[in-house]
């Protein structure tokens, strides 16, 4: 299983607010709740492999991303112990 963190970021990355938490049971479904929630976001950098990989090398995977109207988020994917 997964977890899913996605936050705003304001004032140029030097504020995150928490704007949704969640779960998935595997890579693939934690991208689709990511597309639900922020449907305007490029997920290509969030394939399996890639994701994978991070969390095998350091624990988690995390990217910020901008939306069409200009917000900023990152979202955070990592396992859950």
């Amino acid at each position: 299983m997964f977890r899913i963190a996605i936050s705003r970021l304001t004032d140029e990355g030097r504020r995150i607010t928490p704007e949704h938490r969640g779960t998935a049971l595997s890579v693939d479904e934690a991208v689709h709740a990511l597309r639900e929630h922020l449907p305007s976001v490029d997920t290509s950098a969030f394939g399996s492999d890639a994701v994978q990989r991070s969390v095998n090398r350091i624990n988690d995977f995390r990217h910020d991303v901008v939306t069409a109207d200009g917000g900023h988020y990152r979202v955070v994917i990592a396992p859950m112990m």
